[in-house]
């Protein structure tokens, strides 16, 4: 019984701390997405950590590349970043 307790413990726990840290990296996500200015994207945290990004056509390739130099500088992004431009213009998301 008490192994049963501390182990639905430890899972909340960490359902806690990756609560937190997806949204800390959402944060970050939106903060590199406003500083360079990316209107025509989309994006998504899996519950992995995994960051995809969708540019939309209508997004300029000046833009797109700043961005992703931008989320590939961040440590926490760097390793998790999976993007692509889509054929599909977006609508702005600010």
């Amino acid at each position: 019984m008490m192994t049963a307790k501390l182990g639905l413990a430890l899972l909340l726990f960490s359902a806690s701390v990756w609560a937190e840290k997806a949204a800390e990296l959402e944060y970050i996500v939106n903060q590199i997405m406003e500083q360079q200015g990316a209107l025509f994207v989309e994006y998504d945290i899996a519950q992995n950590g995994k960051v995809t990004v969708l540019f939309g056509a209508n997004e300029p390739e000046w833009r797109i590349q700043s961005t992703l130099k931008a989320l590939q500088s961040h440590p926490d992004i760097a390793a998790r970043l999976f993007w692509t431009r889509t054929d599909s213009e977006f609508c702005a998301i600010r």
